[in-house]
């Protein structure tokens, strides 16, 4: 990440979303959006189960897919969102994603507002 002036400019890993794997999410935080939101960039690798099935009561997360595929369970429903996706979770909402394609799935994920405090309660499941 490079800041040019206050913009915040992210390029794509030259080798794709294999090095974003590797490298890890980029995240920009409070500070940097003087706390209206938080953002995670980076890739997911192919068989990532992803978190436990969870709430978070005091944010609202959404979820953009660039590549690959994000199967995200809402509640009681699955949702499978290919590249070009966009999904909004409002807080309080049993959820949870993972990696259901074949590859690493690339994107992003925004979380409001960056302030608080982006708790995460796991849901038992029966």
């Amino acid at each position: 990440m490079e800041t040019i002036h206050g913009a915040a400019v992210i390029l794509a890993d030259p080798d794709g979303a294999p090095g974003e794997v590797v490298r890890g999410p980029i995240v920009l935080g409070p500070e940097e959006t003087q706390t209206a939101y938080v953002v995670m960039i980076g890739a997911m690798p192919a068989g990532d189960e992803g978190p436990p099935l969870h709430v978070h009561p005091y944010t609202d997360e959404a979820f953009y897919v660039a590549e690959g595929e994000l199967t995200l369970q809402l509640g009681d429903r699955e949702v499978v969102a290919g590249a070009g996706s966009f999904v909004f979770v409002p807080r309080g909402m049993v959820h949870t994603a993972r990696n259901s394609g074949s590859g690493p799935m690339r994107g992003l994920i925004l979380v409001s507002p960056g302030g608080a405090e982006h708790i995460f309660q796991t849901v038992e499941t029966s």
